[in-house]
């Protein structure tokens, strides 16, 4: 299944990163290498082209965007739960997430294939067993609670 998405970065996060015309098309790189990565959706027959009247919104943000749109408490993306926008925290896609124990380049592979497993209909799971690698849609920014970090789509 193909969907297509345009991207754009709010201008509180280019002001604060000193984000300019060469930021924003890495950002655009960085999306469509994680969206059609291996590891991710891929393997379940979707493809990723962007476009700018794209059917997904994808949107790097500041904590005070995602609290205000998506009502969570700071360091957390989200995406509308089958929906077509989603919001990457900024803050988290410059630092990471320690508790993830995952690395800035898989925490931002694992970011956004979570926040797309969102638009693709899919909900939060828990950590099937201590020792398994961490589901997709398992929060692993809040902690791993016994799993082992992922960024494989594939891995329940």
């Amino acid at each position: 299944m193909r969907i297509t998405y345009r991207s754009s970065i709010d201008d509180d996060v280019k002001k604060k990163w000193k984000i300019f015309n060469a930021g924003e098309r890495q950002f655009d790189f960085y999306l469509m290498s994680y969206l059609n990565s291996p590891d991710g959706w891929s393997q379940k027959g979707y493809t990723f082209e962007p476009d700018t009247h794209g059917h997904v919104q994808i949107t790097l943000s500041s904590t005070k965007t995602i609290k205000g749109i998506c009502g969570l408490p700071a360091g957390l993306s989200c995406a509308e739960l089958g929906g077509r926008r989603m919001y990457l925290n900024a803050e988290r896609w410059f630092r990471g997430a320690p508790k993830s124990e995952l690395n800035l380049e898989d925490y931002r592979q694992y970011m956004v294939s979570h926040e797309m497993g969102h638009i693709l209909g899919h909900d939060h799971k828990k950590c099937p067993c201590h020792g398994c690698r961490a589901p997709i849609m398992m929060q692993q920014t809040l902690g791993l609670q016994g799993c082992s970090p992922n960024t494989n789509v594939n891995y329940k």
